[in-house]
């Protein structure tokens, strides 16, 4: 499967994916940051398998020629009944976990065409509220450091030799890939906005598509290869004959309206360029007079809260990973983008809330304003 070094004491690294493979096989690179390190003693008495807690353990993890393949559906369950987490199958190496000195993982990986949005390795254990150190994620054929930094793109279909070194004493995180040295990091983790959440089923019975009243829907919206495509334009038509507001184009969430408790809507946004003066998400409801506890706005490629502060720079015509979460009873609202906190606000008060996506235009905005959405996910607390 891989090798664990130590250059002082015990580790506890762990494997994933939706499709990942793992192989000893050893070959030549320009780097070895192995040197220094003792190689330790490596059997399946060091780990066991995390997989979905509900299905046997061969079908969804292999270990055949000294491969491991590890493999898992994005509706499966958890790891076991009472956890909150996301479906896995995971090595988990128990029989080195470790507090102190410098340790390092070693191995092949494979990730077959298709794999995406997965963390394939991971260094589990981190500083509250972090869960983990460091994460390895696939996102759209690129290798990721969690989602804020690909590493390696073009890596479906082949093998790849991956080094990853911790050092504790020095909270640092070293990653190598095919003997290249990629990154170096402080070992801070991320939060995963969505942990202790309940994933909400969603599908078209949940939502409804506003458009401008007198086009047909598929004149501003469409919904291909699981992506949803909203434009409008500036002198379009509101919603409604009687709406005095400014024209939109929203996949409005009314199937998960709320009044309390904590909800959180996930899902990967893209503004192509050009787009500007345009609301691409809202939470709807608040105290009159305001309309809304939440919007998340495009202004010349960067997305702000409202039309101040300015979240992140620089978003045209790349996708970013969004987290919304409205705690209604604390009256509050957390944004993270990229797996980054952002923003915490107080909310807008109210009754009665939903999420929605898509363009709304503002003051200002361009002639003609896009957003794309995918992989939309409720969740709930």
């Amino acid at each position: 499967m891989g090798t664990s070094f130590r250059s002082s004491t015990s580790s506890l690294f762990a494997l994933a994916s939706l499709s990942l493979i793992v192989s000893t096989v050893l070959a030549h690179v320009s780097i070895d940051p192995t040197k220094g390190f003792e190689i330790l003693p490596f059997n399946k008495s060091y780990y066991h398998i995390q997989k979905p807690y509900d299905v046997p353990l061969d079908q969804r993890y292999s270990f055949v020629h000294g491969i491991h393949k590890c493999w898992v559906y994005a509706t499966d369950k958890p790891h076991t009944p009472t956890s909150k987490t996301k479906p896995r199958t995971e090595i988990a190496i128990g029989g080195y976990g470790y507090s102190s000195g410098v340790w390092q993982f070693e191995a092949y990986g494979y990730v077959p065409e298709g794999t995406y949005g997965v963390n394939i390795m991971q260094i589990f254990g981190g500083d509250p509220p972090h869960a983990t150190t460091f994460m390895l994620r696939v996102y759209n054929s690129s290798l990721f450091y969690y989602s804020r930094q690909a590493l390696v793109a073009d890596i479906y279909n082949r093998w790849f030799r991956l080094n990853v070194v911790h050092d504790v004493e020095a909270s640092k995180v070293w990653v190598y890939i095919d003997g290249a040295l990629q990154m170096e990091a402080d070992a801070l983790g991320e939060v995963d906005p969505t942990e202790g959440f309940e994933n909400l089923p969603f599908n078209t019975s949940f939502y409804h598509i506003q458009k401008p009243y007198d086009v047909p829907v598929e004149k501003r919206y469409s919904f291909e290869g699981g992506i949803h495509d909203c434009w409008v334009y500036a002198d379009d038509k509101p919603h409604t004959p009687n709406s005095r507001t400014l024209p939109r184009t929203e996949v409005a969430i009314q199937g998960y309206s709320y009044s309390s408790g904590v909800w959180q809507l996930e899902g990967y946004g893209y503004v192509p360029s050009g787009t500007s003066g345009v609301c691409i998400m809202q939470v709807f409801g608040a105290t009159h007079p305001r309309a809304t506890t939440f919007m998340l706005r495009d202004y010349n490629g960067s997305l702000s809260y409202y039309r101040s502060p300015v979240l992140v720079y620089d978003i045209y015509d790349k996708w970013f990973r969004l987290n919304v979460i409205h705690d209604v009873d604390a009256s509050k609202v957390r944004v993270y983008i990229d797996g980054e906190l952002k923003i915490e606000a107080n909310d807008g008060g109210g009754t009665f809330h939903a999420f929605k996506f898509g363009v709304y235009a503002q003051k200002d905005g361009s002639s003609l304003m896009e957003s794309r959405w995918k992989d939309i996910k409720i969740w709930r607390k």
